[in-house]
């Protein structure tokens, strides 16, 4: 079956696109014939053909690369189009992100980056024949709020965590190895916060809290921003903040630290939570990533509560280092359940494309 991958860039690597590619290889190793339409990629091993990005706006790019892509999409025709894009016609939509709709209130819905969004995005759920793939029962509740549609096109997927997440965490670095590569104390407690998009981390609420805990270290990994060290600097706790840039081994540093601080602004679901349970530590994360749950449901850590409270916050980092060795076994018990989960998320969607590509090929055969 010919299955088409449509997702704007493949450059910056942040979740949706590596989710992009774990999914292509697995659509791969089954045996399909998958290709790649994106702006801009890397020497990558898939077949991938280029739209040009065109626009001098995010959403002026996202029209004109949703347009391109249908263009291409009745071009080419392959049996399935599964979009990581809000792109109306798709087959399936992959919703990393949660609804613009939610998002896009008041008067903000009229003007144009807000129309134009809330048109992509309202073509997509519109079409009668498009499934969707959510990160969490929370995420397809936020988006039924907004949509009719029947709920069996939502599929929720399983907890998404990538096979080299697995392999690195078999090959991780020794603890000790890793902080003398980093320039992190041995004897010091260290919390990660890894951010590709800082701010929508909420890196900087957590150098705020930083600031009031002078023996904590915090390791910060995906973005060498100037205004990170320079805000460090300003709470005077740079000589407590390591700043690493995306690429750098996750898992190793996992493994490095003591526990992840992740009090995001925006987070659909947040494969780091995960990540770091996986790896066996515990994390403080906003109540409202999507992920969240498997943070309260197993004990091993904090859910900080909505609206954001930045007393709140240094609160949860003082109960963490008080409970730290408690919360830590919770997260090696988590492990154990995230390892028997491995690969299903892939599974899950594999086997959804392949009975809507049945489905079509059903009709056909029963034409005289």
């Amino acid at each position: 079956m010919k299955i088409a991958l449509a997702i704007f860039q493949l450059e910056a690597m942040g979740g949706k696109e590596r989710d992009c590619l774990a999914i292509a290889a697995h659509l791969i190793q089954r045996g399909h014939d998958v290709s790649l339409v994106t702006t801009r990629a890397r020497d990558l091993a898939f077949p991938i053909t280029v739209l040009p990005a065109k626009g001098m706006s995010n959403h002026g790019r996202a029209r004109a690369f949703a347009d391109a892509v249908i263009a291409w999409h009745k071009r080419e025709a392959p049996h399935l189009l599964l979009s990581f894009e809000r792109v109306p016609g798709a087959d399936f939509y992959y919703a990393a992100d949660d609804t613009v709709a939610a998002r896009m209130a008041g008067a903000k819905r009229f003007l144009p980056r807000g129309r134009t969004y809330l048109q992509l995005e309202r073509g997509v759920f519109d079409n009668p024949h498009a499934r969707f793939f959510f990160l969490t029962d929370t995420q397809r509740a936020r988006y039924a709020a907004h949509y009719d549609f029947d709920p069996a096109r939502g599929i929720v997927l399983p907890v998404i965590l990538h096979e080299e997440r697995y392999i690195a965490l078999q090959t991780a670095a020794e603890r000790d190895a890793t902080r003398r590569e980093i320039g992190l104390p041995q004897d010091a407690v260290a919390a990660l916060a890894v951010a590709v998009k800082p701010k929508q981390k909420g890196l900087d609420r957590s150098f705020a809290a930083l600031a009031h805990f002078e023996h904590l270290h915090l390791v910060s990994v995906g973005s060498t921003e100037p205004w990170i060290m320079r805000e460090a600097a300003a709470l005077k706790i740079e000589n407590r903040v390591h700043v690493l840039p995306y690429g750098t081994n996750v898992m190793s540093l996992m493994r490095a630290c003591d526990f992840l601080l992740h009090p995001a602004r925006a987070e659909a679901a947040g494969q780091v939570i995960v990540e770091s349970l996986l790896a066996g530590r515990p994390a403080i994360v906003s109540g409202l990533c999507g992920y969240a749950g498997a943070v309260a449901s197993s004990g091993a850590g904090i859910v900080l509560r909505e609206p954001f409270d930045p007393q709140e916050l240094s609160t949860a980092i003082a109960t963490m280092l008080a409970q730290r060795d408690t919360m830590t076994a919770a997260a090696a018990t988590k492990a154990e359940h995230l390892h028997a989960e491995r690969g299903r998320w892939l599974t899950v969607i594999a086997d959804a494309l392949e009975r809507a590509g049945a489905a079509q090929r059903v009709p056909q055969a029963l034409q005289p």
